[in-house]
Parts: structure tokens; sequence; C-alpha cells
């Protein structure tokens, strides 16, 4: 089948990580200032000092995860790319005094690049983001780094699929398409929006690689 990838996001605390839960054969890779809560393969990325020490560290775990599993994930989760995106910009400002926003936009691009060219061919990408409420738009919009790649929409402009968690009142609330909130689907049959109770991520995977599966046989 298909891969597909994926954001989440939302404001902290919100359920981003613990919709985690439910992805079988997943390796997550857990940069968010704390350790990761669930039993599930994981590596909890130690600081690091640059994009390539990052790939370095990302792809010695998946080898460790066939090494263990006898086998390759079928979903790699990045919780959280917006903080891996603060890392890289604090880093670079903390060593490059001049016209640093160059080196981190080279920085990102690495990531990026990383991910779409050795992760999304043969893994489901998982990527989760915290975003923040933008008073000028009276939206929310992701947290990324400075500089131009985030002006260009960010991760948000790499992906089809996007959703985003919000709270109302006591009640959590996926959003599958509304753009004041980071959510978009190509998928017409999904809800705007439904209780994140009902919500499973390993089922919507599912549904998106069968539906994607389905779309690729019309491909030239």
């Amino acid at each position: 089948m298909s891969k597909i990838k994926l954001l989440i996001s939302g404001l902290p605390n919100i359920g981003k990580t613990t919709v985690l839960q439910s992805l079988e054969d997943v390796l997550v890779i857990a940069r968010d200032g704390k350790k990761y809560p669930f039993p599930q393969p994981h590596v909890n990325v130690p600081d690091f000092e640059s994009a390539e020490e990052l790939i370095e560290i990302i792809t010695d775990k998946i080898n460790s995860y066939e090494e263990k599993f006898g086998k390759m994930p079928e979903t790699i989760v990045i919780d959280s790319l917006s903080k891996i995106l603060l890392d890289i910009e604090g880093n670079i400002l903390a060593k490059v005094k001049s016209f640093p926003y160059g080196v981190i936009n080279t920085e990102i691009k690495l990531i990026v690049d990383f991910i779409e060219r050795d992760l999304a061919d043969a893994f489901n990408i998982v990527l989760v983001s915290h975003a923040i409420y933008d008073e000028d738009t009276v939206g929310y919009k992701l947290v990324n780094a400075g500089g131009s790649w985030g002006k260009k929409g960010g991760i948000l402009s790499e992906v089809d699929q996007a959703c985003f968690i919000e709270l109302k009142g006591k009640k959590r609330v996926l959003h599958y398409r509304n753009p004041k909130l980071a959510a978009r689907t190509t998928i017409d049959s999904l809800p705007d929006s439904e209780d994140l109770s009902e919500f499973n991520l390993q089922k919507h995977i599912n549904m998106l690689m069968e539906t994607q599966e389905s779309t690729a046989e019309w491909s030239l």
C-alpha cells in the first residue's frame, strides 16, 4: 500500500501525544522536552547540535528497531517537529552571528529533505507540531523557526492530510478540515470534525492508505 504523511497539531497539553497510543508497528522519535510516556518502541532524543546529528540518530534507531523486531516499522512518528525546528534555530543563533537565518533554513531543509527523500517512501510518517493562537488572523498557526521556510507555510505546506486538536469547553475536538486550525484533508467523506474520543489514529492511517492506493492506480 502507498505510504502516507500526516500532521497532527494543537496547543500544548491538548492530547497530541496521547492519540499516538493506538499506533501499531511504530517507532516514535520523541523530542518534546519530556520522556515518551507510552509502552511503544521509541527513542527519547538527547540534545543535538546539527541536522546531520539528528538524522544519524534517527537512522541508527530505525536500524535498531529492525535488529530487535526482525522487520522495519510501518510508521515513524516525529514528536515534535516544532521542538526540533526550535532546537535548530537556538543552536544556530548561539553559534552564528552574521546572517544566521540562512544557516537555519539550510539546516531545516536537511531535515525536511530527509523526511521526504529517505523516510516518506518507506514508512508512514506522522509529524506532531505545537500551535499558537494568532490574534492577527484570528486563528492558529504552527510553531516554526524564523526565516523563509516558516513564512512559506512550514510543514503544513508539505502535507495533504493535517489534523488539529482543539479544546471546546470541556471536550477535545479533532478537526479534519478548517483553514484557521491548520486542518486539511483530501478525503471528502470525512466530517469537518469529530469528538477526539471517537478518533483512532491507526484506523485513520489505514483508511488514508487504502484511499491513496486506489488513487495511485490512476497515476500515468
